[in-house]
C-alpha cells in the first residue's frame, strides 16, 4: 500500500502526509485500543459506533446546561462508560452473544440520541473545549495523537506484566480453566466491557472537541472498522492472543489504506466495498489459523 501510494502521489511520502494519517486515525485508534482488549477476552462490542457521538452529546448537553469544562467531560465519560458496563452484564448474565447484544444496544443508543437531539446537530459552547482535539503539544504533536500512543503503551505493559492483563488471557483462550482456577470471570468480564465504553467515549470527547460539534450518527462504521483494524493488528477473532502496540499496526494499515483510496480518488462506494473486502479477507483468514491452532492443540 505503501509502494502504491507513493506512485499515485509525490506528496503521500511526506512527513506531513504521513503524521495526518496518524492524526486523522488516533480517534478511530483509541475506540480499537478498547475493542482489542475485548477481541482479547473472545467478545465484541459493535456499539462503539453509537456511543461515540452519544458521549459527545451527553458532553455538548451538560455545557449547555452551565456545567463547568471539566465536569462536563467527566459526565460524557461516566454516560459511556456505564453504556459498555451495562453491555457487559447483559451478556454475562443471559449468556447471549456478545455481537448481538452490541448490535441491539447500537441501535437503542441511536434511538435515544436521535430523540434527545431531535434529531439536530449540537454544536460546543466552551471554546476552551476544543483544545482537546485541535490542541498541540509544543505547537507540533496534537493530544489525540498523544493521547492514542500513550493509551497504547499503557495498556500493553498492563496486558504483558500484569496479573490482570494475563487473567484477560485466560478468558479469551478458555473461560471454563480460569473459572476452575478461581478467577472471578464475570466480574472481569464486564469491566472489560465497560473499559471498552470508556475508551468509545474518550474517543467521542475528542472527535466532538475536534469539530466542533457533534450528531447522532456522527461515527456511522466505526464499529467495523475498530474489529478491522484490530484484527488487521494481529489480534484473534476468537479471543486469547493479540496486543495493544499491535493494534497501532492495524490502525495505520487501514489508516494507509483509507489515504491511498483518497489520493486515487476512488469514489467513496468503492471505498466501502474495497473496505468490506478486506474485512472478509482478514475474517477469513483468522478462521484458517484458529483451525491450525486447534489442529496443533489436538495433536500435541
Amino acid at each position: 500500500m505503501v509502494f502504491v501510494g507513493s506512485f499515485l502521489s509525490p506528496y503521500f511520502l511526506t512527513v506531513y502526509n504521513l503524521y495526518s494519517i496518524l492524526w486523522a486515525v488516533s480517534v478511530l485508534g483509541i475506540v480499537c485500543l478498547g475493542q482489542a482488549v475485548l477481541l482479547i477476552t473472545a467478545n465484541f462490542d459493535m456499539s462503539v459506533s453509537m456511543v461515540v457521538p452519544f458521549t459527545g452529546i451527553v458532553t455538548v448537553w451538560a455545557q449547555i446546561a452551565n456545567y463547568g469544562l471539566w465536569t462536563s467531560i467527566m459526565i460524557g465519560l461516566f454516560v459511556a462508560t456505564l453504556i459498555g458496563l451495562l453491555n457487559g452484564f447483559i451478556v454475562v448474565f443471559t449468556k447471549a452473544n456478545a455481537f448481538l447484544i452490541t448490535f441491539g444496544m447500537q441501535t437503542l443508543v441511536y434511538a435515544v440520541a436521535l430523540i434527545f437531539t431531535q434529531a439536530r446537530t449540537w454544536y460546543v459552547t466552551i471554546p476552551e473545549f476544543h483544545e482537546l482535539g485541535r490542541g498541540q503539544l509544543f505547537g507540533r504533536v496534537h493530544y489525540s495523537v498523544i493521547i492514542f500512543l500513550g493509551m497504547a503503551v499503557l495498556l500493553e505493559i498492563i496486558l504483558r506484566y500484569t496479573r490482570t492483563g494475563r487473567y484477560l488471557f485466560v478468558l479469551g483462550a478458555n473461560e471454563d480453566a480460569g473459572r476452575r482456577l478461581g478467577l472471578s470471570m464475570i466480574k472481569l468480564k464486564i469491566i472489560v466491557f465497560g473499559f471498552c465504553g470508556f475508551m468509545a467515549g474518550l474517543a467521542g470527547l475528542i472527535m466532538t472537541s475536534r469539530l466542533g460539534q457533534t450528531r447522532a450518527g456522527g461515527a456511522v462504521g466505526m464499529d467495523f472498522d475498530s474489529v478491522i483494524a484490530v484484527v488487521l493488528g494481529g489480534t484473534s477473532l476468537f479471543g486469547g492472543t493479540g496486543g495493544a502496540l499491535r493494534t497501532i499496526i492495524g490502525v495505520l494499515i487501514l489508516g494507509i489504506l483509507n489515504n491511498v483510496m483518497v489520493l486515487g480518488g476512488i469514489p467513496i462506494a468503492a471505498q466501502w466495498i474495497g473496505k468490506g473486502l478486506v474485512f472478509i479477507l482478514v475474517a477469513g483468514s483468522n478462521e484458517h489459523i484458529r483451525k491450525l491452532i486447534l489442529d496443533k492443540y489436538k495433536k500435541s
